[in-house]
């Protein structure tokens, strides 16, 4: 990997990890002190990171975490739901039958974590972006699964900045299940209805953050 994406791999890392807070300011000297890198690629890096809305840069003042409006917080999930359920939708149309036992078989990994142990929100996380994952390879559309993933690590940024992974953890298992019934019966309908309903609890969530 070039600096440039070992540094926007780093940032983005201490994003989703809680290390970098919303409205944390991001010195591009002391990262460059912490990591040997020289301040270029630091600046390509966060330069790529404030066009897909991670950070704001402002010239000649520095650069700091993004802080959203309630607003557009609202927005940002409003958007990720209807496209989550378009997903959805086409993956109960173009699914496999080997599809929907790894997709049941990861739910069944998700419900079966302990909220107490320590491990607990990047077992989920990880687990979960697998999970929706399988239902984007399930649309077999690429265009569409290329900007859902950019869209589902925003959300996952947004989570972490709020209430955190576990809040939601058992009832998402639930909600996921809904989604897995519908696939494997292809009803696109209710999938895409699921789907919304799964997306539109998360944001309840974090608003409530």
């Amino acid at each position: 990997m070039r600096k440039k994406d070992l540094v926007r791999e780093e940032i983005l890392a201490r994003l989703l990890d809680g290390t970098y807070k919303f409205g944390d300011p991001i010195s591009v000297k002391a990262f460059s002190e912490e990591t040997g890198i020289s301040r270029q690629p630091i600046m390509t890096a966060l330069s790529t990171l404030s066009s897909e809305g991670f950070v704001t840069v402002v010239a000649q003042v520095g650069c700091e975490v993004a802080s959203p409006s309630t607003d557009e917080i609202n927005d940002f999930y409003l958007m990720f739901e209807r496209l989550e359920g378009l997903m959805a939708e086409l993956a109960a149309k173009r699914r496999t039958e080997e599809q929907v036992r790894k997709l049941k078989s990861i739910n069944m990994q998700i419900s079966m974590i302990d909220n107490n142990d320590s491990d607990a929100t990047e077992s989920y996380r990880l687990l979960n972006r697998e999970f929706h994952a399988l239902i984007h390879e399930m649309a077999n559309s690429p265009l569409l699964v290329e900007r859902q993933g950019n869209i589902f690590t925003m959300s996952d940024f947004f989570i972490v900045q709020t209430v955190g992974f576990i809040p939601h953890l058992k009832s998402a298992a639930e909600e996921h299940q809904e989604m897995i019934s519908a696939i494997a019966t292809k009803d696109s309908s209710a999938a895409r209805q699921a789907a919304e309903r799964h997306i539109c609890e998360v944001a309840r969530y974090v608003r409530s953050g």
